[in-house]
Formats: C-alpha cells, sequence, structure tokens
C-alpha cells in the first residue's frame, strides 16, 4: 500500500511539473507576426536640367517615405522611383498606387523663354507594377501617371536594375525608358505660333506622343546602422524623337540631360 501511495505521489509531482513546464514555454509555432511599423523618412538633394531639356542646371529637394512591419526584410528602391504603395505583393510581383512631383518651366529663369507659357508644377498620380526576373537581383518596374495641374497629360516610364549588395553597400543601376502623351508633350515641348512670334527666337512646334528620353541611371547605397543609409546617385537621360526636335531642345536647350543627387535616410519603429 505504500508502494502504491509513493507511485500516485511521484506520479502526480510528474504532471504537475510537466504542465507547468508548458506554461512556462514559449510557443515556437505562433503563428502571430511582431507587431509595429519601421518607418523611413528620408529626402535627396539633387542637381539636374532646371526643366525638360535645359541646358542649365539648378538644384532641387526631394522628401521621401516608406514603411514597413517589423520583421519584414527592406526592400529595394531606387531614387528615381516614384513614392509608392503596394496593393499587392509576394517576392517576386507587387502591384499599387504611385505619385511624382515635377518642378515647372518659368519663363523669368531664361531670357529665350521669353514670350512663352509658364509651365507650373504638377502633381502626378497613378499605378506601378514591379516584378523580379531574378529574385533580389535583376528588377523591372513601370510606372503610368496622369499630371495634374501644371500638365494633364498622361507619362509612364520604364527600368530595370540589376542590384548588387556588399556587406553595407548596394549597389544598382540599369537602363530608362520615358514616354508621354500628346498632351504632355505640347505642354513641355510645344511652341504655339503666338508664342513664337512674341518670343522671336523659337520656331513654332507642335510635338505629338510617343517616346521622350532613354537612358541609364546607377545609385550606391551605404548603410551605417539600422537607422541610418546614405545614397550617392546619377542619370543620365538622351531626349529622342519628337523631344528632341523641339526648338526649345535644338535651339535653346540640350538633348543630353544629367542629374547627381544624395539622398540619407533615418529609420525608426513605430507601434508596438
Amino acid at each position: 500500500m505504500a508502494m502504491r501511495t509513493l507511485s500516485a505521489c511521484c506520479l502526480g509531482l510528474f504532471l504537475a511539473t510537466a504542465a507547468s513546464a508548458q506554461e512556462a514555454a514559449p510557443n515556437l509555432a505562433d503563428p502571430t507576426p511582431a507587431k509595429g511599423w519601421i518607418v523611413t523618412l528620408g529626402g535627396s538633394l539633387q542637381l539636374g536640367p532646371k526643366y525638360d531639356g535645359s541646358s542649365s542646371a539648378g538644384l532641387s529637394f526631394m522628401p521621401s517615405l516608406s514603411w514597413r512591419r517589423v520583421g519584414e526584410k527592406p526592400g529595394f528602391s531606387a531614387p528615381d522611383d516614384s513614392l509608392d504603395y503596394a496593393l499587392y505583393e509576394t517576392d517576386r510581383f507587387s502591384v499599387g498606387v504611385a505619385g511624382a512631383f515635377r518642378s515647372g518651366r518659368y519663363s523669368g529663369s531664361n531670357n529665350r523663354l521669353f514670350g512663352l507659357r509658364d509651365v507650373p508644377w504638377s502633381v502626378e498620380a497613378g499605378v506601378f507594377a514591379e516584378f523580379w526576373p531574378i529574385l533580389d537581383r535583376l528588377r523591372t518596374r513601370v510606372e503610368v501617371r496622369q499630371g495634374f495641374h501644371g500638365h494633364h497629360g498622361v507619362v509612364a516610364d520604364l527600368s530595370a536594375d540589376w542590384v548588387e549588395r556588399f556587406g553595407r553597400f548596394t549597389l544598382s543601376g540599369g537602363p530608362r525608358l520615358a514616354l508621354g502623351s500628346a498632351s504632355y508633350m505640347r505642354r513641355n515641348f510645344g511652341i504655339t505660333l503666338p508664342e513664337s512670334l512674341a518670343n522671336g527666337y523659337l520656331a513654332a512646334y507642335r510635338p505629338s506622343g510617343g517616346a521622350k528620353s532613354i537612358g541609364l541611371a546607377s545609385a550606391l547605397e551605404y548603410t551605417w546602422s539600422e537607422q541610418w543609409s546614405t545614397t550617392l546617385f546619377a542619370r543620365y537621360d538622351r531626349l529622342i524623337s519628337e523631344a528632341d526636335r523641339s526648338p526649345l531642345v535644338r535651339t535653346s536647350g540640350q538633348r543630353d540631360q544629367f542629374t547627381v543627387g544624395l539622398g540619407m535616410n533615418y529609420s525608426f519603429q513605430f507601434g508596438n
């Protein structure tokens, strides 16, 4: 009887210990995702053409904003990507909305623009799609955006970037192609007859829609810490087709467009 009582006590002690251990041990299979967001604020200072086809350069500042869930791997973004938000994404494909800001062209910035209408700044809103034919190495992207305020045309940007990571460095770059509708091209490269007569220097010109430029872009990012990173980037565009034939380019500007810039990003955790 004593042996049976001792065995029962040992069994009870074992079950209680096992239950306590199970309660204290973490659930490694817990599917609950990490809480909170990593928000990245940034901006870049750029030196580039004052307007499409300009032969003079000016400084501009472009802000940037992105976010991801805590625990998610940081995604790749080229410096000349528009601000975007993915509505659907997988490891290789994403699609969503995109927006961009385009500075204007003002007659007071160049004597040769006298008599021409100003082209105010524009906000462009639309959609984007990305696809990685080679995961984490080759990215392709297309953006289609509608202009508001300064112009009311449609623009499209197509790009491809090869991405290489070396420790804290990320090197990327590839070809670019820009397209514009007839409304966009006429607003930015066209010259009406009254404008030509008032200017007395530039001939009248009415372009149609199509390809605007082809080019190359590259960027070198260095990650200083989990919070800070900087990016040095450059882009070259060659105006072609209807844009290249514009007197704004041939007579008072240039077809070769260069942009260089330096960006900085700061990341922080938000929420629990």
